[in-house]
């Protein structure tokens, strides 16, 4: 028979092990970052050369496609397009407008901390 010691120090080594891996696997993840960037927030739906219905204009397109299909808004920087995380009310405020937002980067998913119309001359 295995004196309890000797069980408790295996069950103790074991769990330490197993902690060891889990703290390890995020370094694998992507690298998140504080950033700020100035673009267009749109609907997913809307980037590119997707035509919009007949008697929408951009600002309606893209609120009937985030409210009512679901679709994602995101932040359009150039060629780059981050999808934005966040109060959904507020970066609605901001829909078919250009804004600069900071946030943390993972990937392409910006979780917004602030939004605000562009600094004039910046």
């Amino acid at each position: 028979m295995v004196p309890n010691n000797k069980i408790r120090a295996t069950v103790v080594l074991a769990s330490l092990v197993a902690l060891s891996f889990l703290v390890t696997v995020p370094s694998f993840a992507h690298p998140v970052s504080n950033v700020t960037f100035t673009g267009l927030v749109t609907c997913a739906h809307c980037v590119g050369n997707q035509p919009m219905h007949k008697g929408f204009t951009p600002w309606t397109w893209a609120l009937e496609s985030v409210k009512h299909q679901g679709d994602d808004i995101v932040l359009v920087v150039g060629d780059k397009t981050y999808k934005l995380q966040g109060n959904q009310d507020v970066l609605l405020k901001y829909i078919a407008d250009k804004a600069t937002i900071t946030g943390r980067l993972d990937g392409n998913i910006l979780s917004v901390d602030t939004i605000a119309k562009p600094v004039k001359g910046a």
